[in-house]
């Protein structure tokens, strides 16, 4: 079993800009739901998944 997660509340750490410029980034002043994902794996066979909001 498994278990993976996807949050969009994330910033870049990095990017690209002119040099000699800095760089800015953008993220979504509010909270949005996290995407959690599930599957389990028996005998090198995917059993199931299951994808739900939260953590």
């Amino acid at each position: 079993m498994d278990e993976s997660g996807i949050d969009s509340n994330e910033n870049y750490p990095y990017g690209w800009s002119k040099k000699g410029q800095r760089f800015h980034s953008s993220r979504p002043g509010f909270r949005r739901d996290r995407l959690s994902i599930i599957g389990a794996l028996c005998k090198n066979k995917l059993l199931d998944t299951m994808v739900y909001q939260g953590y």
